[in-house]
């Protein structure tokens, strides 16, 4: 239940709740023109206000991220769980939940700290508290992939106009997937919700399965996989030209001759280019010898014998034959060097000219070899047929990696095939099992229907297709006369009271006057007189927002007096008549 929602905003109206029947009311100002509506009042804003509160997300298009009010706190009291709560939120910091801890332990959430000192709960740990409090969900997370979701499942106890909430039943913002109803309203109406969400799962990986047979067939991956169909003859024809390419090359036999001679001719060209390298090597030493050759010159001894007489000293007899005798020796020791560099030289011009005869020989035998091997066949055959099996293996083994992808695409669909069958079948048993559960709610839907139409029936449908369960209320005769919103007060109706007799509830259910705009007064007054029975009956608050003017024409039921549910709280068109005491673009 909704004990109060207020703010720190200083124009901000507090509105106050209490125990069954709510009734908000917006009046139209005296001074109001007819282009006035009370559109701006703040009815829808209380409902978007409440949602904000309960963990909704808070986008940059949210209410509360307006900067007129991003930095403002609001906050509400709620009875969660058996005891009163009090929990605060706002734009700027929407991730976090204030709250005191004594009302924290209260529903068993943990607080923390933040860095001045402000106590709180994260926005997700309030949301899986709520969830588990209002609709047994699991305190922790569920253990699958695609479960119902607190944020999906309390919407449909306070629609907002905005979202396209009041555009059909089972969606409460137009953008809902079928996935996104069937799984959370099979929660509510006490139905086996793993279905539909192994269905989605299904729906899932049909998806990925046709995006690559897209892919697969004049798309992305065309040259790729192909079908089973085309490809079997291709690899059946690939698989027999590869057999039939090694059967040739096992018999094919090479004779030893041409073996030997190619084996021969290789090495001739081998050795040849050794004694290449080796007459590089041999002409570099015999330019170096003969450089060193030509720079032998023995000393020349006249020369100091002429130095002497220059400077008038007679050079002794003696000195004259030691310097003849040292002259001797180093004309021998030249004799002998040039006598050694020449039989280097000489050596290495052997040594090279034996390399180019060698090399001459080789060139010739192997010309010889290729000239006889050359158009004989055998080598080049051979090879041929080797090269043949190798493309032959390559292409033939692609064909078998797209047949085998093929045959899994093929494969898979017919798995998916079998799945969905599958769980159209466990879908039926639980509708079958659980048949008591399915017909509360139509009761209940057939019983407001009778109650709000006297010319008109009308029923609600839960319905086993391929598509997963559908759920759908249809009130015969036209559409007019706000039909369609009927139907959604139907559905909502009996979802308050399934939900309270198995989940526990939030314990209300909003309805902003959207709802009732196309409506009979007539059946709006009888659908507020059903609402605040129902309220009664499951313990809740029915809360509806309707004009002061509409409100006041209503025919009310025989005996009743809504003088106590109107809230004390009233909203009204003019500048400081709404909810927030000031207009905002």
């Amino acid at each position: 239940m909704i004990r109060s929602i207020s703010s720190d905003l200083r124009t901000f109206k507090t509105v106050s709740f209490h125990d069954g029947l709510n009734i908000l009311l917006a009046d139209k100002s005296p001074n109001s023109s007819d282009g006035h509506t009370r559109n701006s009042a703040g009815k829808s804003s209380l409902i978007e206000i409440v949602q904000f509160l309960m963990g909704a997300n808070a986008t940059k298009d949210s209410l509360a991220k307006h900067p007129e009010l991003e930095q403002f706190t609001f906050t509400g009291e709620f009875m969660i769980g058996g005891h009163q709560v009090r929990a605060s939120r706002k734009g700027a910091d929407a991730g976090k939940i204030l709250m005191s801890r004594e009302d924290a332990q209260k529903i068993g959430v943990e607080t923390k700290v933040a860095k001045d000192g402000t106590i709180y709960v994260s926005n997700d740990m309030w949301k899986s508290t709520l969830g588990h409090h209002m609709f047994a969900m699991p305190s922790d997370s569920w253990q699958r992939k695609n479960p119902p979701s607190f944020r999906q499942l309390f919407p449909y106890f306070a629609r907002r106009a905005g979202s396209g909430g009041y555009e059909r039943p089972e969606k409460t913002w137009a953008n809902a997937s079928r996935a996104d109803y069937q799984i959370n309203l099979s929660y509510l109406l006490g139905l086996d919700w793993t279905v539909p969400a192994d269905l989605e799962n299904l729906r899932e990986r049909e998806k990925q399965l046709t995006e690559l047979r897209k892919a697969s067939k004049g798309g992305a991956f065309d040259h790729l996989v192909g079908t089973v169909a085309e490809l079997r003859p291709k690899l059946a024809l690939g698989e027999e030209k590869v057999s039939k390419l090694r059967s040739e090359i096992e018999r094919f036999e090479v004779a030893e001759t041409y073996r030997e001679l190619s084996d021969e001719a290789a090495g001739a060209r081998t050795e040849m280019l050794r004694l290449e390298l080796r007459a590089v090597t041999l002409k570099d030493n015999i330019e170096r010898l003969t450089n060193a050759l030509n720079t032998q010159v023995p000393p020349a001894v006249s020369n100091v014998s002429r130095l002497y007489e220059a400077i008038g000293i007679q050079l002794p007899d003696i000195a004259r034959r030691r310097f003849e005798d040292v002259a001797t020796f180093h004309a021998s020791v030249i004799r002998n060097r040039k006598a050694y560099l020449e039989a280097e030289i000489s050596e290495a011009k052997s040594q090279l000219a034996s390399g180019a005869l060698r090399s001459r020989q080789l060139s010739e035998r192997r010309s010889e070899i290729l000239t006889f091997l050359q158009g004989k066949g055998a080598l080049e055959d051979f090879t041929f047929l080797q090269t043949r099996l190798a493309e032959a293996e390559a292409e033939t083994e692609s064909l078998r990696q797209r047949y085998e992808a093929a045959t899994l695409l093929e494969g898979k669909a017919t798995e998916l095939e079998i799945d969905r069958a599958n769980i159209k079948r466990r879908l039926q048993s639980d509708h079958a099992e659980r048949k008591a559960r399915i017909d509360e709610s139509i009761i209940v839907i057939g019983k407001l229907i009778a109650e709000l139409y006297d010319d008109r029936t009308g029923e609600f449908q839960v319905s086993v297709t391929n598509n997963g369960p559908e759920f759908s209320i249809s009130i015969q005769g036209d559409r007019g006369g706000g039909i369609s919103n009927i139907e959604i007060f139907c559905f909502d109706i009996a979802l308050l009271a399934a939900a309270a007799k198995r989940l526990g509830g939030p314990g209300f259910l909003i309805h902003d006057s959207h709802l009732f705009d196309p409506v009979d007064e007539r059946q709006i007054a009888r659908a507020v007189s059903l609402g605040a029975e129902y309220a009664r009956a499951t313990n809740s608050q029915y809360i509806v927002a309707l004009n002061s003017d509409v409100f006041e024409r209503l025919p009310l039921p025989e005996g009743q007096d809504w003088t106590a549910a109107i809230l004390e709280t009233r909203l009204s068109d003019n500048e400081k008549g709404g909810l927030f005491g000031f207009r905002f673009d």
